[in-house]
């Protein structure tokens, strides 16, 4: 045995194991006899409810023994793709911002772009990149080498329309075709729950689909057309569990769909790519990415595949947590997110600006965002071990928690008929409501806290007049052409309209034409725009309400309860007066009378109320202008007495915060736009 084996040796004789059962008996000790299990399990609210610790007997139901492997690898065991988006409002503009993101860091390219359309109307609108005919595809792709730059094209189901472009483009710069990267954001479950309708016939629908995958497959392998676009999923509030078992769900139809017209399971997922978001719940994003790879393990054994064909995992930074107000804060949450993407394995990255949500961003959100992607990899070399997490007890646990709950949703999901069948009846969306009101009712009772929204507000930040649109709308264009598109050979058909001067506006019809299906919908929103409501209520109003806090009694009670109501308030914009304390109901009595505030805030002890508020009440009914009267606080046993004798309201921790504001701002005549 070497000096070193000795050494180590030595230490592990040093330090012994600590066995399990006596960590449990200072822990219960520590809670008086409580058992730690129901005392400190976590309801994350994500479908899992884990312990606050795991050791390595735990492991023993989890059956794996390797690392977690990628598809995606630069050099690096854990390299991703440094995907950048590009925000810009013409072609040219946004070649100009890609040629800027490539020459400082970014591997790929993402580009957003919406046809938006009606039930009966006319033409359409173009949301995002304006892309009306194949001039404006070259000019998006200026001097940009379609064989060494990946492009990515979150365009939806007019991503055929757009795969044809870039066909004409590939042809135009004698690309070789065998080099091409990217992939499209064409996902129909997602467009169908977010529109309430099928974008066309089924049947229709499902041929686009094999004909998607039968182009790229013969002519641009490395293209990945069909998405799971489980983004959609996340920022509609859908639980982690929802979004694997959505996910998978959907990757399970196009499997079920292409190998019924004869595809190979291997030739279908050459073509499916997955995009998840990844929010601020750091370790359980870290397992969500994991657990989606041992599930796609999964779903290809019960398909008989056994190619180890790896999912290819591009996550995003989270849309649905992200705040108007404070926005520097979004920096924070999207470092966590990018670095648990990192740790969890994703192929590629994007990472969102911190304003994207609530404006055009600039080049500084932009550079930021990019550069928050180099520092994880060039300086924290998050990129150089493969499975980083991998024989941490508690993210093991995690990963395979999450995962089983996921893989017991999928089933129930196939049970029913598959994603299409579950969507029309509702199931999904039923679900996902369900998990929106109760993460709107923690949101609105401070039980998950957006620091700077309603929690830690600055009260004196204004944000209304930097408020613009992030995406610019235009009216699809058309031509007089007359279009007659091939859908038994629709890629090629649509790159030869393009190519004789067609315009998005001349094809739309072919791409969205409504049945007669009517579905639930739902949709993606922010978790804090409730709050932003009120708040933007209260910059639009005439006036700014203003708030004194009256401190009497004991200091620490007074102290504690006037720094609560400020804060209570703060979350409304409405500006706030917190001294110190005052000696007594006359002082207090005379700062009102002083200041003429629209609301004041009794803040005391419970003990001291008793006497406190039937003196502060009659003191206040003399004022010419008397304002709201609040007390800090719920003791129970005086509520009706205290009502009795002129409090107006009452704040405390375990109320209704969005809802008690409301109530406030009915008061004060200050209306939501």
């Amino acid at each position: 045995m070497s000096d070193s084996d000795t050494t180590i040796k030595s230490l592990f004789e040093e330090f012994p194991p600590t066995p399990t059962d006596e960590w449990e008996d200072v822990i219960t000790k520590d809670l008086n006899g409580a058992d730690y299990k129901d005392k400190l399990r976590w309801d994350t609210g994500e479908g899992i409810s884990p312990l606050p610790f795991y050791r390595r007997e735990d492991m023993s139901a989890v059956e794996r023994e390797e690392a977690i492997q990628k598809h995606f690898a630069d050099g690096n065991p854990n390299a991703w793709e440094i995907r950048v988006p590009v925000f810009a409002e013409s072609a040219e503009s946004a070649n100009k911002d890609a040629h800027h993101a490539l020459n400082r860091g970014a591997d790929a390219l993402q580009f957003y772009m919406r046809v938006q359309r009606t039930e009966g109307a006319l033409g359409g609108d173009l949301r995002g990149l304006p892309l009306q005919n194949q001039h404006d595809f070259s000019t998006l792709c200026s001097d940009i080498s379609l064989e060494n730059t990946a492009l990515h094209f979150d365009t939806g189901l007019a991503s055929a329309a757009v795969l044809g472009m870039l066909n004409n483009e590939i042809q135009k710069q004698g690309s070789s075709r065998t080099d091409i990267r990217g992939t499209f954001s064409y996902d129909p479950f997602v467009y169908i729950l977010e529109k309430g309708q099928y974008p066309k016939d089924k049947e229709q629908l499902e041929e686009e689909i094999y004909e998607l995958r039968s182009f790229t497959t013969k002519s641009l392998p490395s293209v990945r057309p069909l998405c799971i676009d489980a983004r959609f999923y996340h920022n509609t509030g859908a639980t982690i569990v929802q979004q694997l078992a959505y996910a998978l769900a959907t990757a399970s139809e196009y499997l079920s769909l292409l190998t019924e017209r004869g595809l190979s399971v291997t030739d279908i997922t050459a073509a499916l790519h997955f995009n998840f978001s990844v929010g601020s719940r750091y370790f359980l994003e870290i397992a969500k990415l994991r657990a989606m790879r041992l599930l796609w393990k999964n779903l290809l054994n019960a398909y008989g595949d056994r190619s180890k064909a790896e999912a290819y995992l591009h996550s995003e930074t989270s849309q649905w947590n992200k705040t108007l107000y404070d926005p520097y804060t979004n920096m924070l949450r999207t470092s966590t997110e990018g670095m648990a993407a990192a740790i969890a394995g994703a192929d590629a990255m994007s990472i969102l600006p911190f304003d994207q949500h609530f404006r055009q961003p600039n080049h500084f959100s932009q550079r930021i965002a990019r550069n928050q992607q180099l520092i994880l990899s060039e300086e924290s070399h998050l990129n150089k071990v493969t499975d980083p997490s991998a024989g941490s007890y508690y993210i093991e646990k995690l990963t395979d928690s999450i995962g089983r709950k996921a893989w017991t949703l999928f089933q129930e999901i196939e049970n029913e008929g598959g994603l299409f069948q579950s969507i029309e009846n509702g199931t999904v969306q039923s679900a996902i409501h369900e998990t929106q009101q109760r993460r709107d009712q923690e949101i609105a009772c401070r039980g998950r806290t957006f620091v700077g929204t309603n929690q830690y507000s600055n009260a004196d930040e204004e944000m209304a007049d930097k408020k613009g649109s992030p995406r610019r709308s235009v009216s699809l264009d058309t031509s007089d052409s007359e279009i007659d598109l091939d859908n038994d050979n629709l890629l090629d058909s649509l790159s030869t309209a393009f190519k004789e001067g067609a315009k998005l506006g001349d094809i739309a019809p072919d791409l969205f034409d409504f049945g007669r299906h009517k579905i639930r919908t739902v949709a993606p929103y922010r978790g804090a725009v409730a709050f932003e409501k009120l708040r933007l209520a209260t910059e639009n109003h005439s006036f700014t309400p203003q708030v004194l806090t009256l401190p009497l009694g004991h200091k620490k009670w007074r102290k504690g309860r006037s720094t609560f109501s400020a804060n209570f308030f703060g979350c409304a914009g409405y500006n706030i007066e917190e001294p110190i304390g005052f000696e007594d109901v006359e002082a207090a009595q005379k700062a009102v009378k002083e200041q003429q505030p629209d609301i004041a805030v009794l803040c005391s002890s419970d003990k001291e109320y008793n006497d406190l508020v039937p003196a502060i009440c009659e003191a206040f009914s003399k004022l010419e202008k008397r304002p709201i009267l609040v007390l800090a606080g719920y003791p129970k046993d005086k509520i009706e007495d205290f009502k009795e004798a002129g409090i107006d309201d009452f704040i405390h921790a375990k109320c209704n915060v969005l809802e008690t504001l409301k109530r406030f701002q009915n008061k004060l005549d200050i209306i939501e736009n």
